[in-house]
This record gives structure tokens, C-alpha cells and sequence, in this order.
């Protein structure tokens, strides 16, 4: 038998372990009452890094970033960007004042301040400006910035914080004897069956029409609901249609139970659909005078709205200021984006729906308004079982601090 022939396939390469600064502060700390020989065969960790990690005691325990972060500050390739400190607090500063920063900033920024060294850049290369967008994303990237549609608002965040504060006070004045159970939080979010595409993939040379049946996806409003102690109240689904007409004759005794079911012709919340929703919905559930958390939209706090909602519930109105639901009401503060996201995911994990039609093309099956209906309904539900009472709770307790 001849010599066994050397493998020309070489060994997995050991990864390299990385360390946290707070692992190694907590070693550190060991270091006092221990030798670098034994916490390396306690931990495993090599004596290597303990000591050196013990020579740089001052500097880990200055250390005032995430202490989840591996390396130290400087560490890494050095900025290829000039004044890149002064950069970012340029962009700080803008976003503090809600202007908006984009890569024609950035550069502006650069003219004004590293001529020079910009010009030489751009000489560098016929595609140098490509480049520098890119070496621009980077630095954003590095330093905590994101890329984000723009939201417009009508208040800045110090408005915000304001109002905010101002609402609480007044709120806790006028509803101090109210306990958790008895507050009571609703509002409206749109839901879509999948996105109606702003964009498709299209053989290049080729047309991009789209058939009518793919232009728009189904939309529905869950009208959401929950107390202060955490509790979570069923939904009321608004579907579009017409009201009295075949999707409450016909459809209405498949959807779920325990849950409540409106038409409306937009399927949006009217005066008629609100009025549905504190009689059927909110009535049964009201087991002492309550204070009933509303936006100041036009069915909620219309006299008709407001008379339903004393008289007939049981309920107290307190309507949030206009234009600050995003910091003052519990759904839009915490609950809406976390519920948006399990609808999301739930999407993602359902099965296609077949078509009945066995000599269709699988791949060009359109679902049926119907079908979407009942999939959104089960899917809402779902996304809004895995809302726990905790979250509710801080959500309360963020909106209207005491």
C-alpha cells in the first residue's frame, strides 16, 4: 500500500471570537482577584486579550458608547472624509431643526467647507461622482443616519413635546379618579390585502401596462381598541361596499365571531359607522363611567357622536389636540406600528390561495374580492392576538405621563 497522499483541502479557518466592552469590563473586574492563567482557563478566553484588555483598563472603563459595541472609538479604517465630526453635526443639527438632509446637502456641505479636497476627489476618476454618493451612504450608514420617506408635519418636536406635556397635566386633573380599566383608547388604521405596486419589473424594451385587476389592492379600516390596564377590545372591521347590500347578506355569517362587521361605501368611518361602533360594539363593554380617548376627528366628537357616546355608554370624550396624535395617543404612540408589523409577517407566512379552476395558469390566478375579505379579517385578528397587555400598558403610560 502506498503513502497516504497529503489532503490539498486546508483545515476550516477558526473564527475569530469578537468581545463586547461590557465582557470586557466584567473581566477586568476579575482581573482584581485573579491571575491572567486562571480566568483564561475559567472562561477560555485568551490570556493574550485578558492582559491586554488590563492595559487598556482606563480606556474601556471611559468608554461611553453601547457597551455592546466590540471595539473602542478609533478603531477600524480611519474616515476618508474630511471634518467628518463636523459633518455629522451639521447633519444633527438639521434633522434637530427638521429640515431635510439629503446627499445634495452633504455635498453643499463639502463645497462650502473642503474645496480642495473635493475637487481633487472628483478628479480622481470619470465616475468619481458615483463615488462619492456612495462613500456619502457609507459615512450616513456609520454614524446612525438611515434612509426614510419624509413625514410632514404641521408641529416640530418641540411643539410636540409641549402639547404633549400641557395635555397631560390637564388630563390628570380632570380624570384623576378614573382607574386603568375605565380609560379607553380607539382609533382607525387602513389595511391593504398586499402594496398596490408604485413600480414593477418589466422585460427591459417592453411595455410596463398592468391588467385593471392588478392596479389596486383591497382596503379595508380596523377600528382598534384598548384600556388603560392593558385590556384589548374586539375589532370592528369597515369594508367597502354598500350598506345593506350583498356583503352583509351574503358574507357576513362566514366572518369570524366575537368580532364586529360595517359597510361603508369607502370603507372609511362615517358619522352612521361610528354610531354602529359605541352601540354594538363599545356599549356591552363599558362596566363603569369611563373616559373615552379620541382624536379630534369629525364622528368622534360630533354632537350626535358625543350625545351616543354620554348617554347611551356611559362614556366621558377626551378628545386629543389636533395634529398631535403621533406623541399623545396610546395606539399611535407604540400599538399601530408593532400591529402594522405583524400583518406584515403574517402575510409573509400564509399559503397562496388556489384557484377553483384547475385549467387556469397557477401563476396568473387573480383572488377574488371575497377571498381577500376573509384573509385580511383572519389576519388582522392574528396580528392583533400577539399585542400583549404589556405593551398597551407602557403605550398608556409614554402618551400621558404623569
Amino acid at each position: 500500500m502506498g503513502p497516504m497522499r497529503r489532503s490539498k483541502i486546508s483545515p476550516q479557518k477558526k473564527p475569530r471570537r469578537r468581545y463586547s466592552q461590557a465582557t470586557k469590563r466584567d473581566m477586568i473586574l476579575k482581573l482584581r482577584t485573579s491571575s491572567t492563567r486562571d480566568l483564561a482557563a475559567d472562561t477560555g478566553i485568551p490570556k493574550s486579550n485578558l492582559s491586554r484588555w488590563r492595559q487598556q483598563t482606563t480606556m474601556i472603563h471611559s468608554f461611553d458608547g453601547n457597551k455592546k459595541r466590540f471595539n473602542l472609538d478609533g478603531a477600524g479604517r480611519p474616515e476618508e472624509l474630511p471634518g467628518s465630526a463636523s459633518l455629522e453635526a451639521y447633519m444633527t443639527k438639521l434633522r434637530g431643526e427638521e429640515r431635510a438632509v439629503t446627499c445634495t446637502h452633504l455635498i453643499n456641505f463639502l463645497k462650502r467647507n473642503h474645496r480642495d479636497w473635493l475637487d481633487q476627489y472628483l478628479a480622481a476618476s470619470a465616475s468619481s461622482y458615483k463615488s462619492l454618493l456612495k462613500l456619502l451612504q457609507r459615512f450616513c450608514a456609520r454614524h446612525g443616519f438611515t434612509r426614510q420617506k419624509p413625514a410632514k408635519t404641521k408641529l416640530t418636536q418641540g411643539d410636540l413635546a409641549e402639547i404633549r406635556r400641557q395635555f397631560s397635566n390637564d388630563y390628570h386633573k380632570a380624570f384623576d379618579g378614573y382607574t386603568p380599566d375605565s380609560v379607553i383608547n380607539v382609533d382607525e388604521t387602513g389595511m391593504h390585502y398586499d402594496m398596490p405596486p408604485h413600480a414593477i419589473w418589466a422585460v427591459r424594451g417592453g411595455s410596463s401596462k398592468i391588467s385593471s385587476g392588478d392596479k389596486h389592492s383591497y382596503r379595508m379600516t380596523a377600528v382598534l381598541s384598548v384600556r388603560a390596564n392593558g385590556e384589548k377590545l374586539p375589532l370592528l372591521f369597515i369594508l367597502r361596499g354598500i350598506p345593506g347590500g350583498l356583503i352583509e347578506q351574503g358574507e357576513f355569517d362566514d366572518f369570524p365571531i366575537g368580532h364586529f362587521y360595517a359597510v361603508q361605501e369607502k370603507a372609511w368611518m362615517d358619522a352612521r359607522v361610528w354610531a354602529l361602533y359605541l352601540r354594538q360594539l363599545l356599549k356591552p363593554q363599558v362596566r363603569e363611567p369611563s373616559v373615552l380617548l379620541l382624536e379630534n376627528f369629525d364622528p368622534h366628537v360630533s354632537k350626535e357622536g358625543l350625545k351616543i357616546a354620554s348617554e347611551e355608554c356611559g362614556c366621558v370624550v377626551a378628545a386629543i389636540p389636533p395634529n398631535a396624535t403621533s406623541v399623545v395617543q396610546p395606539l399611535d404612540v407604540g400599538i399601530m406600528a408593532p400591529f402594522k408589523r405583524h400583518l406584515r409577517n403574517l402575510w409573509l407566512e400564509e399559503e397562496l390561495i388556489e384557484g377553483d379552476d384547475s385549467e387556469v395558469d397557477v401563476d396568473l390566478i387573480t383572488v377574488t374580492a371575497q377571498q381577500k375579505r376573509l384573509v385580511m379579517i383572519h389576519r388582522a385578528i392574528k396580528a392583533w392576538a400577539r399585542i400583549t397587555p404589556e405593551e398597551i400598558r407602557r403605550r398608556f403610560t409614554k402618551a400621558i405621563p404623569k
